[in-house]
């Protein structure tokens, strides 16, 4: 998960609304409130859970119907990453560095629920792309979702004398 001091964050909604612009949408006051809330959270949130979060700090109540929408748009242009597995969202790491995404991979913890995004450099990865490619097949976006236990939810082995 994405953690953000107030400089990051400017740095971070700066990109943004560059990025939503480069691809012809808009980073509305709406949409920023749903980014920031993402960037501050400690694991990802679902849509309702969003939309609870967003009315408890706004004026202005907000329908889950529009954070969904919110969400498409922050999604499509590689902000936000919606882990399937789980139905929740989470800020791509990489929200400030300009990162290209071929494969999203996320290791998510089954008893904490901590998400950890790996980096798509690995050479395995890239191996098993060449591959789909010369089969033909042309991947528009992946994402890779491994559920275990993180290394603080993992059982520590018992010592023995």
């Amino acid at each position: 998960m994405v953690d953000v001091n107030k400089q990051q964050l400017k740095k971070t909604i700066r990109y943004a609304n560059t990025k939503c612009e480069a691809s012809g949408k808009k980073l509305t006051e709406k949409c920023q409130q749903v980014l920031e809330i993402l960037l501050h959270a400690r694991t990802p949130l679902s849509a309702y859970e969003l939309t609870d979060q967003y009315n408890k700090v706004m004026d202005a109540p907000i329908l889950a119907m529009s954070v969904y929408r919110i969400l498409d748009v922050l999604e499509s242009v590689d902000l936000v990453h919606r882990l399937k597995s789980e139905n929740k969202f989470m800020a791509c790491n990489h929200v400030d560095d300009a990162c290209q995404h071929q494969l999203s991979m996320f290791l998510i913890c089954s008893s904490c629920n901590k998400v950890v995004e790996m980096n798509d450099a690995n050479h395995k990865v890239k191996v098993l792309f060449t591959q789909v490619e010369l089969m033909g097949f042309t991947p528009s976006g992946s994402q890779l979702e491994i559920s275990g236990l993180c290394c603080q939810c993992k059982p520590k082995p018992l010592k023995t004398n």
